[in-house]
């Protein structure tokens, strides 16, 4: 089975939680005729609008961003202040477990709290 195109991913979180198109379109204040592009993938929407999107839908915000290809403002602006030292430390992160990334986003979480 082929991955969803974003449109879709959204046609059927709408869906399933039982949400109409003018019902969506209200909680995101865009037309409902913008959302039947975003569904139908004719637009390619802001990162504002999907992160209403994300918030009306009960979805990590982050996550749905991946998925349109996008990223938020405050990770690009992490990217560019360490555009010397991010890069590399992706790559020798790269075939890291989803255990271990948790691990190490504690171990971070941790870090950043002694800074304080």
């Amino acid at each position: 089975m082929s991955k969803k195109t974003f449109g879709q991913l959204i046609r059927s979180l709408r869906q399933a939680k039982g949400i109409s198109l003018r019902k969506l379109a209200e909680e995101v204040d865009v037309s409902f005729v913008n959302i039947a592009h975003i569904e139908n993938d004719k637009v390619k929407t802001s990162k504002k609008t999907i992160q209403q999107l994300a918030k009306a839908l009960g979805q990590d915000v982050d996550e749905l961003l991946a998925r349109a290809e996008e990223i938020s403002d405050d990770i690009e602006d992490i990217i560019r202040k360490q555009a010397s030292t991010l890069p590399s430390f992706l790559r020798s992160a790269k075939n890291l477990t989803k255990e271990q990334w948790l691990e190490l986003a504690k171990q971070v979480e941790e870090m950043g709290k002694k800074d304080k």
